[in-house]
């Protein structure tokens, strides 16, 4: 009994230290959104106009991502039953997974249940079969994405509102209604933000006269001429 005691007391201390660290990861995280808001504030200011953030999709859109990411939620939640780690991004209807699950039969039910949610076009089923991520690591990905989404309003070239970013252990997800030249730009700005492992694209295409007669007030004015924007930078 002394034995198993004195060898438990070493490791209260490191996981003390390891949810430290997590909790200031994540209130970095937590600041650097903040600082964005106050980013963009302060730019209206010095313009003398309100800058008002618009998303690409319709209002029906947006309500109809929100009902199926409240949906199947819920039903991976019921599914799983406590076990795995799985997070739902819809972005005009199209779904992305993200997370770990235990078994390999968890995933395959994890992507039918949202491909029946109604009026889900598609499911991009990037979940992994292993234990869940810690909260440190969760963090650290959160804190991730407002470094490339403070990244995507400091480029001219990028209206940041287009994109939804997601990133789980590392990896970067960008969704979004965007022109090529817009793609090009958002996946090699992304790729350059220091701690991204991989970005992975799943965007909505559409042309640049789509983007002049429908998005008019979501388009940000080119700096270069089109066709000129950095490749898709690779990442390991």
């Amino acid at each position: 009994m002394m034995q198993a005691t004195h060898s438990d007391r070493p490791a209260r201390p490191a996981a003390a230290g390891r949810l430290r660290r997590a909790g200031w990861l994540l209130a970095l995280a937590l600041a650097a959104t903040q600082l964005q808001g106050c980013f963009v504030l302060g730019a209206a200011a010095v313009g003398g106009t309100a800058m008002v953030a618009t998303d690409r999709r319709t209002a029906g859109s947006q309500l109809e991502d929100q009902t199926i990411q409240m949906t199947a939620s819920g039903r991976i939640s019921d599914l799983l039953a406590g076990h795995g780690n799985v997070s739902v991004d819809s972005y005009n209807q199209q779904v992305l997974l993200t997370g770990q699950v235990p078994t390999a039969a968890d995933k395959q039910q994890a992507q039918a249940i949202v491909a029946a949610v109604p009026n889900v076009k598609s499911v991009a089923n990037m979940l992994q079969v292993g234990p869940s991520s810690s909260l440190e690591q969760r963090a650290r990905d959160t804190y991730l994405t407002s470094r490339v989404r403070a990244a995507f309003i400091a480029d001219p070239k990028l209206y940041s509102q287009a994109y939804q970013i997601t990133t789980s252990d590392g990896v970067v997800y960008l969704q979004g209604l965007v022109t090529q030249q817009e793609a090009q730009e958002a996946s090699s700005v992304a790729a350059g933000v220091s701690g991204v492992r991989k970005v992975v694209t799943l965007f909505d295409m559409i042309t640049p006269i789509q983007l002049q007669n429908s998005y008019r007030n979501t388009a940000q004015t080119p700096v270069v001429p089109p066709g000129s924007a950095p490749a898709v930078q690779a990442t390991p």
